[in-house]
């Protein structure tokens, strides 16, 4: 009878253990799905932000930084010092041009592009680093002019 009463105690105990650490897991699992709902809400959110603020004047704390938009070239500056810049974008092509900035956690363009002989601005926070700057052609997947950006 005693080894009876030993080997039900023992797999009471084993029970209780593997449930315990399924707990365990559970919680872990919990929070990592926590943290990555949470981090997917607020790039979205930033994104949001990001395509409403098309501005037509550069902010005061922002260095003005102008760029000549066409068809076929992006015209600026290819080194910049880094933080709050308001991009001046002037479309002197003929037909209605973007502009687009991507690196280090930015991916900014306007929500609607610029018609030729518009100028509008965007503004953007850079840090440190290489930025691709460019144009899409008519087909968003090609880019039809292109500048690499450098932050020092």
């Amino acid at each position: 009878m005693k080894t009876f009463l030993s080997i039900v105690f023992a797999g009471l105990i084993s029970t209780a253990a593997a449930q315990v650490d399924t707990a365990e897991n559970v919680v872990h699992s919990t929070v990592r799905g926590t943290e990555k709902a949470a981090k997917t809400v607020v790039h979205g959110a930033a994104k949001a932000v990001d395509k409403v603020e098309d501005a037509l004047t550069p902010e005061p704390d922002a260095r003005r930084v102008d760029v000549n938009l066409t068809e076929n070239s992006v015209d600026m500056p290819t080194s910049l010092k880094p933080g709050r810049t308001a991009f001046v974008i002037k479309n002197s092509g003929k037909t209605t041009q973007n502009f687009e900035i991507e690196g280090h956690g930015v991916d900014r363009e306007f929500m609607k592009p610029p018609k030729p002989g518009d100028t509008k601005v965007l503004h953007v926070t850079l840090k440190r680093g290489t930025y691709t700057v460019y144009s899409p052609g008519k087909d968003e997947n090609k880019r039809a002019a292109k500048v690499t950006l450098r932050v020092k």
